[in-house]
């Protein structure tokens, strides 16, 4: 479901995403970070990786809104909320891990990249939930 703009690529409230760059070009692991298209980033990390990054605004992001992000710009590494009064879907974060692509929000995708499988990052909340539901 769309947090502001009803329709794809469910663009951030001010229809930018300067947090997000700025974040990026400040990190140690990040040697690019570009824009391919409207929510979509190339993040060149050190160690020679390329993320193709979606970053979106959506009140709760889920199965169908993976699956609709991913119609519209192919396969992609990471997913990225880049707002603090939404989310994504617990079950759809451990599914995403299993095909190595992770679903986060800023501060998680910050913490993620300085790991090599950066899609297994889970912060301390979600160990509890998903040890809670027998994951």
């Amino acid at each position: 479901m769309p947090a502001h703009n009803d329709n794809f690529p469910w663009m951030s409230y001010y229809r930018n995403y300067k947090f997000f760059e700025q974040r990026m070009n400040e990190h140690s692991k990040v040697s690019l970070c570009e824009q391919l298209d409207e929510g979509l980033y190339n993040i060149e990390l050190n160690n020679g990786n390329t993320l193709k990054v979606f970053i979106c605004e959506c009140y709760s992001f889920g199965t169908a809104e993976y699956v609709e992000s991913c119609e519209n710009y192919g396969a992609i590494d990471a997913v990225v909320i880049s707002s603090n009064w939404c989310s994504y879907a617990l079950e759809l974060k451990r599914d995403c891990m299993a095909d190595k692509v992770g679903i986060f929000d800023v501060r998680g995708f910050m913490a993620a990249i300085n790991r090599n499988e950066y899609w297994s990052y889970i912060t301390e909340y979600e160990k509890d939930k998903f040890k809670e539901y027998g994951w």
